[in-house]
């Protein structure tokens, strides 16, 4: 089979719940984008927050490895505001 017809690499990633498919390499922005563009401009802005599965922060730059886990949500703080302000 020559290259220009093998199909990309993809991988299975989870937003909010949902199943979603990627290519390798792909970073929770790409995801976003791909997914839910208002909420990656949410998360550039600084009105949104994300989460790995274990609820680590992550960040937009975050590359996606198979299985990852990603929860993003809006807040009603903006994310560099501290939280008893």
């Amino acid at each position: 089979m020559p290259p220009e017809t093998i199909p990309p690499i993809t991988i299975p990633v989870f937003l909010n719940g949902r199943p979603a498919r990627v290519s390798a390499g792909t970073t929770l922005a790409g995801l976003l984008a791909q997914e839910d563009p208002g909420l990656g401009r949410a998360l550039d802005g600084g009105t949104a927050k994300a989460t790995d599965g274990r609820g680590i922060p992550a960040t937009a730059d975050a590359v996606l490895s198979a299985g990852a886990i990603f929860r993003v949500f809006r807040s009603a703080r903006a994310v560099s505001e501290p939280a008893d302000a």
